[in-house]
């Protein structure tokens, strides 16, 4: 309890500043344009509303958390960070989303793409550090009275998560501890901050799986850590036009972030950039070997060793016709499926059944089993495990099924 009491106090603390990201229609600074449009706000939250499917029943408090890590001893710091905010933190986009979405004139323009926020809502940005597994939230002296009691309900909620979340990593860590999420906490906070620690923390190591569709399809089910989870309504995209936008960045996002630690491991020294025990800090471009070598591109062994290097499987809840007319026409996404740099595999919103891609067209897939693991927790699967652990349902069965 003092643990999540401390999660909380250290997550609520904000810096005292106030986004200023709105301008006028030919305003420059610089000949640089700064700032959004309000019409440009609203395609911005309009656009992601649609594509995670929130675009109806919203709850009074919709909280948007980006993600960064912070290690001292960590030059590649970027690669821990958002691969879709360019290898910076994403807790900046968050707040800027949330402080867009709060704004009357935006929810104004939403009514006119179909989307009707409540008054009664109230948006809210947050990060995750993903190094330390403590959260900031940002701009909650704004939040009103009656969503605070919703707001203090989820950071107790936040601050067991952390907790739990630093245990489940450290399983995968030589000389973590394995016993007590708050110990386990403690630990995660500390190997951030120490210079002599080369594996502050596993990143993205691991990866092997992107599932884009609504979230009741996972909720429930262990997937170790392994799994990117993108949210996708199918019942609100007749045309396949949103998961066509959605597809442009996830794909690429997914499948470079995928290919970076798999090229990394399996030619560690020439795609990846070998141990980072003699790497220098080159004029804060890169990295080199000791005092001279060529910069060092990939990622060094320290991040890639527990990674098992698999192309991503990427399974999405669309019909496979649909999937082999958004691969036609984006040719980013035509690249990696055709070229077999990720794997494909469409399931039906209808019916359920599953197609992968192979040899230019989707086959029907028959699964080995339909039945998984049954556990009462994550913890109860992956205690006393180190190694990968396959999927497994979380839970009672009668709730599995509901």
């Amino acid at each position: 309890a003092a643990a999540v009491h401390h999660m909380a106090q250290v997550g609520s603390r904000s810096p005292p500043t106030r986004l200023d990201f709105s301008r006028d229609a030919d305003a420059e600074e610089g000949g640089v344009v700064v700032g959004f449009t309000i019409q440009e706000q609203v395609g911005i939250v309009a656009a992601l509303l649609e594509e995670i499917g929130l675009v109806a029943d919203f709850a009074p408090l919709v909280v948007l958390v980006g993600h960064g890590s912070q290690s001292m001893n960590n030059p590649h710091s970027s690669a821990y960070d958002c691969g879709a905010c360019g290898g910076a933190h994403g807790g900046p986009n968050a707040r800027a989303f949330a402080a867009m979405a709060n704004r009357n004139d935006v929810r104004v323009g939403l009514v006119g793409r179909g989307i009707h926020v409540p008054a009664s809502t109230v948006f809210l940005g947050a990060k995750h550090n993903t190094g330390n597994d403590a959260l900031t939230w940002f701009d909650v002296e704004d939040v009103p009275e009656a969503a605070r009691a919703a707001l203090h309900r989820l950071q107790r909620s936040a601050g067991l998560a952390c907790e739990r979340n630093a245990h489940e990593r450290c399983r995968r860590f030589a000389q973590a501890p394995h016993q007590g999420a708050a110990r386990a906490l403690r630990h995660v906070e500390g190997r951030s901050v120490d210079l002599a620690q080369p594996r502050s923390e596993c990143g993205h190591a691991t990866n092997a799986v992107c599932v884009v569709g609504p979230r009741r399809a996972t909720r429930g089910l262990f997937l170790d850590r392994r799994a990117f989870l993108v949210s996708y309504e199918p019942a609100n995209d007749a045309d396949g036009r949103i998961l066509e936008r959605l597809l442009s960045s996830v794909a690429p996002v997914g499948a470079g972030i995928n290919l970076e630690y798999w090229f990394s491991f399996v030619d560690p020294a020439t795609y990846g950039c070998g141990t980072k025990l003699p790497h220098n800090i080159n004029g804060l471009l890169g990295v080199m070997d000791g005092h001279q070598s060529d910069l060092r591109t990939g990622l060094p062994w320290q991040m890639v060793e527990i990674h098992e290097p698999v192309r991503l499987l990427t399974v999405v809840y669309a019909e496979p016709e649909a999937l082999l007319a958004i691969a036609g026409r984006v040719p980013a996404v035509g690249r990696l499926v055709g070229n077999g740099w990720i794997q494909l595999v469409a399931i039906s919103p209808r019916d359920g059944s599953a197609h992968v891609f192979q040899g230019g067209a989707f086959v029907a897939y028959e699964p080995e089993t339909t039945r998984l693991t049954q556990v009462e927790s994550s913890r109860a699967h992956y205690d006393g495990h180190l190694g990968h652990l396959g999927p497994a349902h979380i839970g009672a069965m009668s709730e599995v099924a509901a």
